[in-house]
């Protein structure tokens, strides 16, 4: 059910129209209102990475694979470790991916990346040529579906799953490592703009903190449903230590 709502949710977003005059004017909003919070950064982050080719196929690679790779690993990862937040947050996914829909439907934005050449930005996935932006079809891609950043947003839930529900040190080191890297690779490589992951992360959080009182039982009349209670339960925490 989850494969279907996701596959669902990327063919809504990716056959959502492209409107590029709006989405470059929208983000160049943006970036006025990233240089008036002095956070405007993106340029001098990636000014270095252009100069080692190193670092761009390292960033691209975190960019690419750091993504559903990491996802879908740290859910099924999940699913056995601890059924019962896993609902918590399968449900802050998807409630956050429809949120997101929305502003990619109204609020279209242009990435970094191709936005007009004054502001200097370089597309460092297409100048390497070997990665592909996303593991997936064409048909799930918008290019201008920037704001809110939930590229950004689930790496970030990914990793407050990995650490809340594990006590190893290797692995709280990967769910504060994943994020980090992510938000540093998304910069880099021109993908979003700072302002389009802080807003993504928000709305995660919120999406997160909403299904946290579902499954407390704080949200009542909510038309939410637990899809884990169709399936055999076990107790959380008793398969491993990790």
């Amino acid at each position: 059910m989850v494969a279907a709502t996701m596959a669902v949710y990327f063919l809504i977003r990716g056959g959502l129209p492209e409107p590029v005059p709006e989405a470059v004017a929208r983000s160049t909003k943006i970036i006025h209102l990233e240089q008036a919070m002095g956070i405007f950064v993106e340029r001098d982050w990636q000014g270095p990475v252009l100069q080692n080719g190193l670092l761009m196929r390292i960033a691209n690679g975190i960019y690419v694979w750091g993504h559903f790779p990491v996802i879908i690993s740290a859910a099924v990862w999940l699913y056995w470790k601890n059924r019962e937040r896993y609902g918590v947050y399968r449900t802050g996914l998807v409630l956050s991916a429809f949120v997101g829909l929305w502003g990619y439907a109204f609020f279209p934005a242009a990435p970094p990346r191709l936005m007009p050449g004054q502001w200097g930005f370089v597309d460092t996935i297409a100048l390497v040529a070997r990665e592909r932006y996303e593991v997936k079809p064409d048909l799930f891609l918008n290019h201008y579906a920037a704001v809110p950043s939930l590229h950004f947003g689930w790496a970030l839930l990914a990793g407050i799953a990995i650490w809340e529900n594990s006590r190893n040190l290797a692995f709280r080191a990967f769910a504060v490592l994943l994020p980090t890297a992510m938000f540093w690779a998304i910069v880099v490589t021109a993908n979003h703009f700072i302002f389009d992951m802080l807003l993504g992360a928000a709305i995660v959080l919120v999406a997160l903190y909403v299904s946290h009182l579902y499954y407390q039982g704080r949200l009542p009349g909510c038309a939410l449903m637990d899809v884990a209670e169709w399936f055999p339960s076990r107790k959380a925490g008793t398969r491993s230590n990790l």
